[in-house]
């Protein structure tokens, strides 16, 4: 896997442990604690992927997730939370949120192709990847 994934969440041990997930899965990581420093880095172009709290001490993840679309629209985005509601679930998907699963067969193909996660015309063929067809 490649590229470059965004982390915001202001619990240092989930900063850490997805930092360490990802860069051992090869790819670029900047961690933060700030939505706000999340904000400027997809603003600024950065990033294949973006991985999120929900509840910040500067704002809310899910909150922020609309104008990450309006921004990036081919920006996969994952809103994590302790906050396991139905309500937050519910909020997330329609919301547009990024598929935890989705994701990562999105990066199996994309690593095999040489591209990057957000590369849009991967997207379409991971959507339409069932059972049995090899992803």
């Amino acid at each position: 896997m490649d590229g470059t994934v965004l982390i915001a969440d202001d619990d240092r041990t989930i900063r850490t442990v997805l930092t360490q997930a990802f860069t051992r899965a090869g790819c670029k990581v900047h961690a933060t604690s700030s939505l706000v420093t999340l904000m400027r880095w997809v603003e600024d172009g950065k990033g294949d992927l973006v991985v999120s709290d929900v509840v910040m001490p500067d704002g809310n993840g899910l909150e922020n997730l609309p104008q990450i679309t309006k921004l990036r629209p081919n920006l996969p985005v994952i809103i994590i939370s302790a906050q396991n509601t139905i309500v937050t679930a519910i909020r997330a998907n329609e919301a547009k949120a990024f598929d935890p699963a989705q994701t990562l067969r999105l990066a199996r193909v994309n690593a095999s192709r040489g591209q990057s996660l957000g590369a849009p015309s991967s997207a379409a063929s991971v959507r339409g990847c069932g059972r049995g067809a090899g992803c």
